[in-house]
């Protein structure tokens, strides 16, 4: 699903057969519950799974992470790259990035799954 850049609603092919969603992070998993929706609505295919860049390990609507919320409802697989422990143990052994291994640590404590 495309609402900003190049613009339109979809980019790639037509939407049709099983549709694998790819995303560049998850957060409280409102793009990817909306991507399901527009392929379901479509008729013509069925999501097969999701591929993320960044898993932020926030929490979704309710208790459970944003992905564990995806894996619950759609009944789909939740692939990341990498997830917000990977960043921070990355910026633990970087110490010229500790600034910005505070500031994680700080969003993780506001949005991070308990």
């Amino acid at each position: 699903m495309k609402d900003h850049g190049e613009g339109g609603v979809l980019v790639g092919a037509p939407l049709s057969g099983r549709v694998l969603i790819v995303d560049d992070v998850i957060s409280a998993g409102t793009s990817v519950r909306e991507s399901v929706d527009l392929i379901q609505t479509s008729g013509e295919a069925s999501p097969s799974g999701v591929v993320i860049a960044l898993d932020r390990m926030e929490r979704g609507i309710g208790e459970l992470s944003a992905v564990q919320e995806v894996q619950k409802m759609h009944g789909l697989s939740v692939t990341s790259i990498i997830n917000l422990d990977d960043l921070v143990e990355y910026l633990q052994n970087h110490r010229e990035l500790e600034p910005h291994l505070r500031a994680v640590e700080r969003y993780r404590a506001q949005y991070g799954i308990k």
